[in-house]
């Protein structure tokens, strides 16, 4: 089963991939929209600041701010300057003349690169509030640049900085935490998907199994009559002076090995066509009481022929159920050609027909071998035979009864065989009644 290994590890690879590949798709999504909002939350409240600082200008520009005409003034600057200090922002407000006005006093950007930026947002007429990330090997910063013209007409530049390092810190743990689900996941996946893909490919291992195992038994039954048609061949050219007649043995050997042989490719051909969905099917309301007597009428001369009584037991009323009437009547044949065969002279095979419910039974009953019981669940294999020589030497195939199951679980029904070794069998179907209710509600789809 190297090839269904190979597909299994496939399917695991691919199935792996493709949730690797989607969970690291969420994972960028999922990252792409922490940090646009992340972005947008902090651009807005840095406009904020800078709004709520031109606020305070007039404080700031004040001769005497501890003048208590400006208590209120300088309790609601503290109170600003707080809410900086809190969330790690700095400030820096210049006049006209790049000087300084006021500035944190942790002011964590050296002085001159905020005037290069003051410059850089005149020069390329940035919108009103200009946010820009600031980096550098041990900083990461965003400075919000912000200008208002001020009462004595002069320029005011105010700029606020924002530490970003908690937030990267925050972001970077993020982005590993998912590294890691991504990582558990896709190891996740791997096993569940080995061991699914396993699950999945049991019933191909096991039609692989069983293709095999059928034809090699295959090979095996076409070799025998081959054989014999080849060993009674060579005898006859061996004598070639002789004439027919006296060669008529060999010949007929040949013949019957041929006919055998013949049997057994037709057995094949319909199990492949039925496995293939192929076997041309036409449903109609059958008549199975009728059937049994109609059959049995047919395979009266062959149990004659090996001296053996062959009743049928119906009611007179019709036993009515939903079928293709050529495959009900092959498996009658097939379940009466069985019987026969491994029947002995002078014994009887009783074939019945009685509804029971809902369900119409019908049952084939010989007097002859019978079966093991250990050998009751495999009569339905392909090519089992419980007495190999003695189905042989009948022109049997193997092949009847998985015939026979096939067209009863065709039609719904139930196929099951009871036996005692050495006393008989008695093979017992079971299909479902048709009745008129049935007949109405199929009529009622048909036109809707």
């Amino acid at each position: 089963m190297t090839g269904l290994n190979k597909l299994r590890m496939n399917l695991t690879v691919m199935n792996t991939i493709v949730l690797l590949g989607l969970s690291v798709f969420i994972a960028v999504v999922l990252y792409a929209t922490i940090s646009l909002n992340r972005d947008s939350d902090i651009n807005n409240s840095l406009e904020i600041y800078c709004a709520q600082l031109a606020g305070n200008l007039d404080y700031l520009e004040s001769e005497d701010p501890e003048s208590p005409e400006l208590e209120e003034d300088r309790v609601n600057f503290q109170a600003f300057l707080e809410g900086l200090n809190k969330n790690n922002v700095t400030y820096m407000v210049w006049n006209e003349n790049f000087e300084a006005v006021s500035a944190s006093t942790n002011l964590n950007i050296d002085s001159q690169e905020l005037k290069n930026l003051i410059l850089r947002y005149v020069a390329e007429k940035q919108s009103k509030y200009w946010v820009v990330n600031y980096r550098t090997d041990t900083q990461n910063l965003k400075v919000c640049t912000y200008t208002i013209i001020g009462k004595d007409g002069g320029l005011k530049t105010f700029q606020v900085i924002k530490d970003m390092s908690s937030e990267s810190s925050v972001l970077a743990n993020a982005v590993n935490i998912m590294s890691i689900v991504v990582i558990i996941g896709a190891v996740a996946s791997g096993l569940c998907g080995y061991f699914l893909s396993g699950r999945s490919l049991v019933p191909i291992k096991k039609g692989m199994e069983h293709q095999q195992e059928f034809l090699a038994d295959a090979s095996h039954e076409l070799r025998t009559p081959i054989a014999v048609i080849q060993t009674n061949l060579e005898v006859v050219r061996g004598d070639g002076e002789e004439s027919v007649n006296s060669q008529m043995e060999w010949l007929n050997n040949a013949y019957n090995e041929t006919k055998r042989m013949h049997r057994i490719v037709e057995d094949l051909m319909f199990l492949a066509r039925a496995d293939a969905g192929e076997v041309h099917i036409e449903d109609s309301e059958v008549d199975l009481g009728f059937l049994c007597c109609e059959v049995a009428e047919r395979m009266l001369t062959v149990a004659a022929g090996k001296q053996i009584n062959l009743l049928v037991d119906v009611p007179d009323t019709p036993l009515i159920v939903f079928g293709d009437e050529s495959q009900l009547t092959q498996l009658l044949v097939i379940l009466m050609d069985n019987a026969i065969k491994y029947s002995e002279s002078g014994t009887y095979i009783t074939v019945s027909a009685e509804k029971a419910g809902t369900m119409v039974v019908m049952k084939v009953a010989d007097q002859g071998i019978g079966i093991p019981e250990a050998d009751l669940k495999k009569v339905f294999q392909r090519f089992y035979r419980v007495d190999k020589a003695r189905s042989r030497e009948e022109g049997g195939t193997g092949l009847g009864l998985s015939i026979a199951q096939w067209i009863v679980e065709r039609h719904r029904g139930v196929i099951d065989a009871n036996s005692e070794d050495g006393r008989g069998t008695t093979m017992v179907v079971k299909f479902t009644a048709y009745s008129s209710t049935d007949k109405e509600a199929s009529c009622e789809r048909t036109e809707v």
